[in-house]
């Protein structure tokens, strides 16, 4: 007969053991709701590191490795030309030579040459060549597609520097250090979208959100456990294309007003010009638009101007 004390302080001992020591059958793991499973711990270190950068996609800065892809490439590219001259020399003399006659007209003879013939080598040689050159155009579109990735922000880097410190040990935290005068390792490249976005985006991640972070957030409200301030990204990118789209749509209207307390001539073609030019400095500084696009946006406004004077009429500048 089981002693019910021992019973019970086995039990009490049994539901002491932390949950996450004791073992646990894949069923009933499963049928855990995930919402009641803990969060997973990040270690120091790349783990850390890493979760950094994955809640953070502005910082998914890497180096594209641009001297050793080169490296390769060169080298891939001296090889194959060897390759194709040691070909082109072979084929010449199995032509000439009396035992491989039609070896060059005909690839089923390569194909079925007897193994150690001289046919069988030219045939072993265009296959090498073959994986070869494979290799080598993949190199080569996989360094032109990394070509094409933007380059970071020296703001962006640096504050990638500062966490990488704080779980790296050098050199592996050098990659993102910024020098006094704002330079960078040079092949960096950011998998993010925030280096395409307009200047004015840009200015406010770059320098008015830390500005605001450093006066009125840090020192007030405590960090999360990694030490870090989380900002939603998104939610800032809506505020500010909102700012944008309010923007647009006042500037014409603005315009409009100006130009219909404007009564003299020369006045309002002083004022379409000195507005021109502030619209598309606006269309530069608030959009990603191109040159051609600030150009046909600057042309229909003017359009618009000019139409309002035209039906609104205007006074004539007196002479003397």
């Amino acid at each position: 007969m089981k002693n019910p004390e021992k019973s019970e302080e086995s039990a009490e001992k049994k539901e002491e053991v932390p949950n996450a020591y004791l073992p646990q059958s894949p069923i009933a793991e499963s049928t855990t709701s995930a919402v009641h499973r803990p969060r997973p711990r990040h270690v120091p270190g790349y783990p850390g590191f890493a979760h950094v950068v994955g809640q953070n996609p502005g910082y998914s800065i890497f180096r594209r490795f641009t001297t050793l892809d080169t490296k390769i490439l060169l080298y891939l590219q001296a090889e194959l030309m060897q390759l194709e001259h040691e070909l082109s020399d072979m084929e010449v003399a199995n032509s000439e030579s009396d035992d491989n006659p039609g070896l060059q007209q005909s690839v089923a003879s390569l194909m079925h040459a007897e193994e150690g013939s001289e046919g069988w080598k030219q045939w072993q040689l265009i296959h090498e060549l073959i994986k070869k050159k494979k290799q080598y155009n993949e190199l080569m579109l996989d360094h032109e597609r990394l070509y094409k990735l933007p380059e970071p922000s020296s703001d962006d880097c640096d504050f990638l520097h500062e966490f990488a410190d704080a779980f790296l040990k050098p050199p592996d935290n050098g990659v993102w250090r910024v020098d006094e005068k704002g330079k960078r390792e040079y092949d960096l490249v950011t998998l993010s979208t925030r280096a395409d976005q307009d200047p004015f985006s840009l200015w406010f991640f770059n320098k008015l959100h830390p500005l605001y972070h450093r006066l009125f957030v840090e020192g007030r409200i405590e960090p999360n456990e990694m030490g870090m301030y989380e900002y939603n990204d998104q939610t800032l990118k809506k505020i500010l294309a909102n700012v944008s789209v309010v923007i647009s749509s006042l500037l014409p209207l603005a315009s409009i007003f100006a130009l219909y307390f404007i009564t003299n001539a020369i006045y309002q073609l002083v004022f379409i010009l000195l507005f021109s030019g502030f619209f598309s400095a606006c269309l530069a500084l608030f959009t990603d638009a191109g040159r051609i696009e600030i150009f046909v946006s600057t042309m229909a406004i003017i359009s618009i101007q000019v139409v309002f004077v035209g039906t609104n009429g205007t006074t004539p500048a007196s002479g003397g």
